[in-house]
């Protein structure tokens, strides 16, 4: 691997021994082997400078789908894990929601090993059903050994008795049950939030209480069974509330919101943009503030992009026909730190969407911590957070937000910022092109 010395970089860090200090880090065949405040180059040395940048552990997305196997079409194993390195992110956790289900060794295999020399690795989600019908659990045991990181359905877990076995079966082997909390059955056919935007649109809604219900259950169920529950991606206030009690009260209780979440209300709908559909919809602007200051004080744990991608018959379509979700992921970062900074101060912004992506995810799978220090190995994300993002448009997803349609959202100088300049892995390393 390529000597590359890091120029100057303020080193976020909460764990490790520099967080805070500007720095020189000079990276050696996959290893840090020098911080200091001037390091001169070695002759063979890469290096890479952008004043005002910085660095921290790398980024971890903790939920999107590549549709890898059934539907490459949309994406891909390998466009997706370049989209990823585009968003800064050195790890990403699959959904389980393909074809065929990742309910047996092969299959969890199959991914890991496809992905064991890129630069930024997937780690597969196993299914907790067989064949995701949600009958019958499945081999938990053989899908960690095979390399899974958790258990999810990628959809709710309607019976208890399946949620209960899955948390007794996990908890030897200490990895998240993740679940999506929504209640299908309280209304049909549901497109959006319920509120006076969809009354006004003659949408069917799907009431906040239907995903409050759930997270309701399911910590009964965590009270009884124990095990370590994980909720895919939360998007109410009520839900924050629950989770933040159930945090205090000592549950091993985790949960995600993408950063769509933070920017997005149900009025924005209101254009039948099928772009802004997604699962769970976006709320009320109560509801947004609430998850902005559930990631702020770490009651949410995880940023996501949830990536979504679809090819252009699926995305190209009225809003009642559009399937939901957003090929998010190369604007994860980006999107998620404007819409924090319009409601904190930029340091708090910044402490928070880095926390939500090293530190939080990190903690959510039960990996140790990767400190930035001398003899550690380099797994590290570049970025600047005044810098305008750019989309690379690498994702294979057309089902990506335009720019109209985010500058509608931010301050008054219409762009977002924060933007990811590279990531270094002990397999590689990645700089964004100029």
């Amino acid at each position: 691997m390529e000597t590359i010395l890091l120029k100057s970089v303020r080193i976020i860090d909460t764990d490790g021994p520099h967080h805070n200090s500007v720095c020189d880090v000079l990276i050696q065949s996959g290893k840090i082997v020098e911080v200091s405040g001037l390091i001169k180059p070695p002759a063979d040395a890469h290096i890479w400078e952008q004043e005002g940048s910085a660095i921290s552990t790398s980024w971890i997305d903790g939920q999107a789908d590549f549709c890898d196997p059934g539907t490459e079409t949309n994406e891909g194993l390998e466009s997706g894990l370049q989209a990823a390195l585009h968003a800064g992110l050195g790890h990403v956790i699959l959904n389980s929601g393909t074809t065929p289900a990742p309910d047996h060794k092969s299959a969890i295999r199959y991914l890991v090993e496809r992905s064991a020399a890129s630069i930024c690795l997937a780690h597969p989600l196993g299914c907790i059903s067989q064949s995701r019908t949600g009958d019958r659990l499945a081999e938990l045991h053989d899908l960690s050994e095979s390399g899974a990181v958790g258990f999810s359905d990628d959809k709710p877990i309607d019976r208890t008795e399946m949620l209960r076995r899955a948390l007794e079966y996990s908890e030897s082997i200490n990895l998240p049950v993740i679940t999506c909390p929504l209640d299908e059955g309280l209304n049909s056919d549901t497109m959006m939030h319920e509120g006076p935007a969809s009354t006004a649109m003659g949408v069917a809604g799907n009431p906040s209480s239907a995903e409050v219900m759930r997270v309701q259950r399911d910590l009964e169920i965590l009270r009884y069974a124990g095990g370590r529950l994980h909720f895919s991606v939360i998007s109410s206030a009520k839900s924050v509330d629950l989770i933040r009690a159930a945090k205090k009260e000592g549950l091993q209780v985790t949960c995600g919101t993408t950063a769509h979440h933070l920017l997005f209300v149900d009025d924005d709908l209101m254009t039948f943009d099928g772009t802004l559909r997604v699962s769970p919809p976006f709320r009320s602007d109560a509801d947004r503030m609430a998850l902005c200051q559930g990631i702020a004080d770490g009651t949410i744990d995880a940023l996501v992009s949830d990536h979504r991608p679809q090819d252009l018959e699926c995305s190209d379509v009225e809003f009642a026909l559009s399937q939901p979700g957003i090929a998010g992921i190369e604007s994860l970062f980006a999107a998620g730190f404007s819409a924090l900074s319009m409601q904190f101060t930029t340091g708090e912004a910044l402490a928070a969407i880095i926390r939500s992506l090293t530190v939080g995810p990190r903690a959510v799978f039960g990996w140790d911590a990767a400190a930035i220090a001398v003899g550690q190995p380099a797994d590290v994300t570049w970025f600047h957070e005044d810098l305008t993002w750019k989309s690379a448009h690498v994702s294979k997803g057309t089902n990506t937000l335009e720019a109209d349609q985010l500058i509608g959202k931010l301050n008054d100088d219409g762009a977002l910022k924060g933007q990811p300049l590279g990531v270094i892995t002990p397999r590689g390393a990645f700089r964004q092109p100029e």
